[in-house]
């Protein structure tokens, strides 16, 4: 029994008069309504607009139309208040639109309904298809969110789907059906049946095989969201130029979360933030986790969550939060999480940003799912402080500019991408060019290197990529103090990625040649 199906269970066994449900699946939320009307020895009612009241039969498991010209929404209220309908339970169905201030007679209502005596045993179920609910209700009626359907459940849907197939076009095994369900996670009950029935129209059976076209479909429906973006899995360690402590760490995190480090007693990691220069490695260490780990990996657009509806993104955050918790074990990337959070505290949103914040604080505090956060952040100044403090993330690391033996190894990792010989090439000469370059300026002066070397009609070269180089100006040197200032306060603050020793920068930034931002001359750390 999952935790709606008790909610809802004690709800109606404590005689609430009214609830409100927050789902687009009609058909789960007619199951838990007729299974709990049928323990309580109620009558069973559905409502709308469209199709009117309708009675459900247990016997014939059906719906029977019971007054289909009941459509007008005060009407069934002021008939569901009245005393025939003891016992009772009665669905408004996409009831959503008439819970605005200006329906003030339906509000009015439904506060009524609030009012009856619990004796008479009725309970108003409001089914809307996201969590909205007016302010005059919301102190009155409890709201509960069925969450998306998990193995189990995906299992059924797979079940009636192939019933008709022939023995060899369906699953070979429970295993295959389960590993099919589990890559289904993710989506509504309605989203699994036609990605299932789409495939046996396609291809005329549904077996294990096609689990990378049940994915590409789960894709579709995330990106859809506009807040979730799904990443494949790409690259490995091998290809993070240093960052060895860091690794090291992550390689350690990854096996909690087998089988046996359960066993063991140890807890499923929460989280890593990785703060530090731009440039430097923090998202490319996000995207090849995934791979290392071999788990789903989520980008979380923090800044799509703000939308113009009241109350839309609070909906939206507890949407995300709740697609990634289940399809875990999975991680979920928030990319430099500070400017999706630059709104908290201004005046002009009415709060929205302080609560947005909340809940994403309180969840990665009590998460229940397996969900791995890997945060990234450049500018520290944004971050609010409670984001910093310990439980949120099991560890803060400071990513650093490269050191000199760092930086070798991401000219050969860059250069071999190329598929060049690396011996070729005079990769000390590289590294002493380089020094206070960070890896995204070294890639880039490797490709630039390139165009140079194809515009001169010869192969690439060391002069290429120096004279690349050489036509750069690193970020830590128009920006040296800021980096300074930022090493000082790493040292007490998180934990360094690197072991490789720090190479001090050269404050060029002084010179007055060299034109400055506004935020470039401020200095966050005095």
């Amino acid at each position: 029994m999952n935790n709606f199906e008790i909610d809802f269970k004690t709800y109606l066994q404590a005689k609430i008069p009214v609830l409100i449900v927050a789902t687009y699946e009609w058909q789960r939320l007619h199951g838990f309504c007729v299974k709990q009307s049928k323990e309580l020895d109620y009558t069973f009612y559905t409502w709308s607009v469209i199709s009117g009241r309708k009675k459900w039969d247990d016997s014939k498991k059906e719906f029977l139309n019971d007054d289909k010209e009941a459509t007008d929404p005060i009407d069934i209220l002021r008939w569901y208040m009245g005393d025939e309908n003891r016992n009772s339970l009665l669905l408004l169905e996409d009831f959503h639109i008439f819970l605005h201030q200006d329906q003030y007679q339906i509000i009015r209502l439904i506060r009524e309904v609030c009012r009856l005596n619990p004796e008479t045993k009725k309970t108003l179920v409001i089914q809307v298809p996201f969590r909205v609910i007016s302010k005059e209700l919301e102190k009155e009626v409890p709201i509960l969110e069925l969450e998306l359907p998990r193995e189990g459940v995906l299992k059924d849907i797979l079940e009636s789907c192939i019933d008709e197939l022939e023995y060899d076009s369906k699953p070979h095994s429970d295993s295959d059906k389960t590993e099919i369900a589990a890559a289904s996670l993710g989506m509504t009950c309605m989203e699994a049946e036609w990605t299932y029935r789409k495939i046996i129209a396609l291809k005329k059976r549904l077996t294990a095989s096609e689990i990378a076209f049940i994915v590409s479909e789960k894709e579709q429906i995330i990106k859809k969201e506009g807040i979730l973006e799904y990443f494949h899995p790409e690259g490995n360690f091998n290809e993070v130029g240093g960052l060895d402590k860091l690794k090291e760490w992550l390689k350690q995190r990854g096996r909690a979360f087998t089988h046996d480090a359960k066993s063991f007693g140890l807890t499923s990691p929460k989280g890593v933030l990785l703060l530090g220069i731009p440039g430097c490695g923090k998202s490319l260490v996000a995207k090849t986790i995934a791979n290392e780990w071999n788990l789903p990996l989520l980008k979380f657009d923090l800044g799509k969550v703000f939308g113009g509806i009241v109350g839309e993104s609070e909906t939206n955050i507890r949407k995300a939060l709740s697609l990634a918790e289940t399809i875990s074990p999975s991680i979920l990337w928030i990319d430099e999480i500070e400017k999706g959070l630059s709104g908290l505290g201004s005046n002009g949103d009415s709060g929205t940003s302080t609560r947005v914040f909340g809940t994403l604080l309180t969840w990665m505090q009590e998460k229940k799912g397996e969900v791995f956060v890997i945060a990234t952040a450049n500018n520290i100044e944004q971050l609010p402080p409670e984001l910093l403090r310990k439980g949120r993330f099991d560890e803060i690391f400071f990513v650093d500019l490269p050191s000199k033996e760092e930086r070798e190894k991401i000219f050969e990792i860059h250069i071999k991408k190329l598929k060049r010989d690396i011996s070729s090439f005079d990769i000390h000469t590289l590294v002493d060019k380089s020094q206070g370059y960070s890896g995204a300026e070294i890639e880039e002066a490797v490709k630039e290197g390139l165009f140079i070397a194809y515009g001169h009609n010869e192969e690439l070269s060391t002069e290429n990529i120096v004279n690349a180089l050489n036509a750069t100006y690193p970020l830590s040197k128009t920006m040296g103090s800021i980096v300074k200032n930022l090493r000082e306060w790493a040292k007490v603050r998180a934990r360094l990625a690197s072991s490789a020793e720090q190479e001090i920068i050269k404050e060029d930034n002084q010179d007055p040649k060299i034109p400055q931002l506004k935020q470039e001359k401020h200095n966050p750390f005095v």
